[in-house]
């Protein structure tokens, strides 16, 4: 049983303690059936394991998705860029790489 004085809330993490605790998750994931089986029942089951693995309080209004890797290979998650109006009719370059945020890992390389 993990301490309470190791939940920390999801928005007073630091990024490096965001992907130290992912890290562990992850790794949970690809070597306990018990949880992947969890981690991949539905959103809310996905958000469960992972803020209770991680040590995580989201909040209520967060989501937490798996992916199989066939899946992956059949769905496309993009970040909308923020709104910039065109300098002198040109509009700035957004890079794919940087906006694909769930995607078939070939096209990240």
């Amino acid at each position: 049983m993990k301490k309470d004085t190791n939940i920390k809330h999801w928005n007073a993490m630091s990024n490096d303690e965001k992907l130290d605790r992912l890290t562990s998750v992850l790794t949970r994931a690809g070597s306990d059936i018990k949880f992947r089986d969890r981690c991949l029942s539905s959103k809310e089951g996905a958000k469960q394991a992972v803020s209770e693995a991680g040590e995580i309080v989201f909040p209520p209004d967060f989501e937490v998705q798996f992916l199989t890797p066939e899946q992956r290979m059949k769905k496309l998650v993009l970040a909308v860029p923020d709104f910039i109006p065109p300098q002198n009719g040109q509009p700035e370059v957004r890079n794919a790489e940087d906006y694909q945020t769930c995607s078939y890992l070939a096209w990240r390389t």
